[in-house]
């Protein structure tokens, strides 16, 4: 009976996790169109500035993430540095700070959990809960 449940449950975990997905289908770009204008200072000037709202547009998250909160993610960060036993952080770039405190802040997640999860079964379910 159990093992029939078991089956069904991973069934529909499967149905749900996959039944949702759909197929991408990729748009093909056009080209863009071709104006017979004069090219006035004005005009190469909005010219320009359409360049720029098209490129950001078509950007990805982690670029615009990266120029949002100016995270210098086109510098180089030293491994050694940041995780080894001599630690200088300030002279590595923004993105790599924020890498070791969100590393920092998981692992203390990590471990809370592993401590309070089995603490709790204990207490909920254990000897003592009768």
């Amino acid at each position: 009976m159990r093992i029939r449940n078991a089956a069904i449950a991973g069934a529909t975990a499967l149905a749900v996790a996959f039944g949702g997905t759909t197929v991408a289908s990729a748009e093909e770009p056009t080209a863009p169109k071709q104006e017979q204008s004069s090219n006035t200072g004005s005009s190469a000037l909005e010219e320009n500035d359409g360049a720029e709202k098209d490129a950001a547009k078509d950007a990805s998250f982690s670029s615009k993430l990266n120029t949002g909160l100016k995270l210098e993610g086109d510098q180089e960060a030293d491994g050694q540095a940041i995780f080894g036993s001599s630690k200088d952080l300030e002279s590595q770039p923004k993105w790599a700070k924020v890498l070791y405190g969100t590393t920092i802040a998981t692992a203390i997640a990590t471990l809370i959990g592993m401590v309070v999860g089995p603490l709790a079964n204990f207490v909920q379910f254990g000897p003592f809960s009768r």
